[in-house]
């Protein structure tokens, strides 16, 4: 049910979106911003003498940035924070993919009446085992791009597509390598 209802929620606000820009300020304004974030999140584990699996599953989080103006170039910086729900489980524990931190920039410039943008920065994600109280750290890095319309003079929304990489190491006991790639559609407002 969950699934359905934010699939009709992400296509209302695709429909809604053209119609809403034509009202829209015709000039990218810089400032502080804050958005919250649903995510599609597809998270793939390769660990040494299991091989590899990947789970799909959702998250949900919030991003805080500032961006500057530049001669018509968009430069900023960002933190957030988001959790998921995907977890890899076989016949004695699951492995739960938990909350991740982000720390970037991203650079961009004008295309039609919204902002196109590739980002980048450090990432930190945890790792739990369930049910227990074992779990890991692991910091990478991600790369991403995303498009983004003002559908106000203060409010916008997003569409972005991210990957992760992380360097686990063999924190579990074993060499674990973890990637992430995530879609994700936003709403933000803009001081």
């Amino acid at each position: 049910m969950k699934i359905k209802f934010l699939l009709a929620s992400v296509a209302m606000l695709a429909v809604a979106t053209p119609a809403m820009a034509q009202d829209t300020v015709e000039e990218f304004k810089g400032g502080a911003r804050i958005e919250a974030r649903a995510v599609l999140d597809h998270v793939k584990f390769s660990v040494d003498g299991l091989g590899d699996a990947s789970r799909t599953g959702f998250g949900y989080g919030v991003e805080a940035g500032y961006d500057g103006t530049f001669s018509g170039v968009v430069v900023g910086a960002y933190a957030g924070i988001e959790g998921s729900t995907a977890k890899l489980c076989d016949s004695s524990d699951c492995v739960k993919a938990g909350r991740n931190i982000t720390v970037g920039v991203r650079a961009g410039g004008v295309v039609g009446k919204g902002l196109l943008y590739v980002k980048g920065g450090y990432s930190n994600g945890r790792l739990e085992i369930e049910d227990t109280d074992l779990g890991a750290n692991a910091d990478g890095f991600h790369l991403g791009a995303g498009y983004e319309v003002n559908v106000s003079a203060n409010t916008y929304v997003k569409a972005e597509y991210v990957y992760t990489n992380y360097s686990v190491g063999d924190t579990l006991g074993s060499n674990v390598d973890l990637q992430r790639h995530q879609g994700l559609v936003g709403v933000g407002f803009r001081f």
